[in-house]
C-alpha cells in the first residue's frame, strides 16, 4: 500500500512509502530466495523473515543494494574514489565488502537514513538539484546536518525500495544491464511502476 500525497503532512509531501510493524512481514517458508534480475539458478540466503529498514539495528546491519532494472549491485569503491558503480550482478555481497552498505536512520529525522559504503567507508551523495552524477563523499561528514548525505528509503515491498536524494529530490536510478554508473533520475518519476527506480535491498 503506498500512502496518497494528501494524507501526508507537508513535510512529508517530497516523498511517499509507508511504515511496516512486525505483524506487516510474511513468513518465509524457504531459507533462499530469487533474486530479481538473476538467472533462475541464481539464489541468495534469506532471513526467516523480510527485515523492513525501519526494524534494523542502525548502523550495525550491513546491506546489499541491487538494481532491479539492471541486476547489478551498488559499489562503493576503494577509499578515495568519489563514483560508485554498479557491479556485476553474479558477485557475492555476503563476501564482497564493495558490494556492502550500512543504511542508518537519522537522528534528526528517522525517516531519512545515510548510506555509507563499507569497503570505502564514504557516503553516498545526492548532489543538488540538476545534477545526474552520484558521488561518494568523505565519511567525515556528518549526515544529521548535510542534507546531500540524506535519503529517503521510499517502501515498494518488503524488500524493494526506490531511493530518494533530500537534497536533489532525485532518485537513485539502477540503469540497463549493460551499463555500470548509476545515475540520479528526475523525482517525477514514479518508482511503482519504474523498474529503473526499484532495488532490492536485503540484509546481509
Amino acid at each position: 500500500v503506498i500512502a496518497r500525497e494528501d494524507d501526508m503532512a507537508v513535510e512529508d509531501k517530497l516523498f511517499y512509502g509507508v511504515e511496516t510493524t512486525d505483524s506487516d512481514l510474511p513468513a518465509v517458508e524457504s531459507n533462499e530466495m530469487v533474486v530479481p534480475g538473476a538467472s533462475s539458478e541464481e539464489r541468495v540466503p534469506s532471513p526467516a523473515l523480510p527485515v523492513s529498514l525501519q526494524q534494523l539495528t542502525p548502523g550495525k546491519t550491513k546491506h546489499a543494494i541491487r538494481s532491479l532494472s539492471s541486476g547489478r549491485y551498488l559499489d562503493g569503491r576503494n577509499p578515495g574514489m568519489s563514483d560508485p558503480l554498479l557491479s556485476d550482478g553474479s558477485r557475492d555481497p555476503f563476501t564482497d565488502t564493495f558490494l556492502q552498505w550500512i543504511i542508518t536512520p537519522l537522528a534528526c529525522n528517522p525517516k531519512l537514513h545515510s548510506i555509507r559504503s563499507v569497503s570505502s567507508k564514504q557516503l553516498l551523495d545526492g548532489r543538488n538539484p540538476g545534477l545526474s552524477t552520484v558521488l561518494l563523499s568523505d565519511g567525515n561528514r556528518d549526515p544529521e546536518t548535510d542534507v546531500v548525505l540524506q535519503w529517503k528509503m521510499v517502501k515498494l515491498t518488503e524488500i524493494t525500495y526506490a531511493i530518494r536524494s533530500k537534497s536533489s529530490g532525485q532518485y537513485l536510478d539502477g540503469r540497463n544491464p549493460d551499463l555500470y554508473t548509476p545515475i540520479l533520475s528526475k523525482g517525477d518519476r514514479d518508482p511503482r511502476t519504474d523498474t529503473y527506480l526499484q532495488f532490492l535491498i536485503f540484509p546481509l
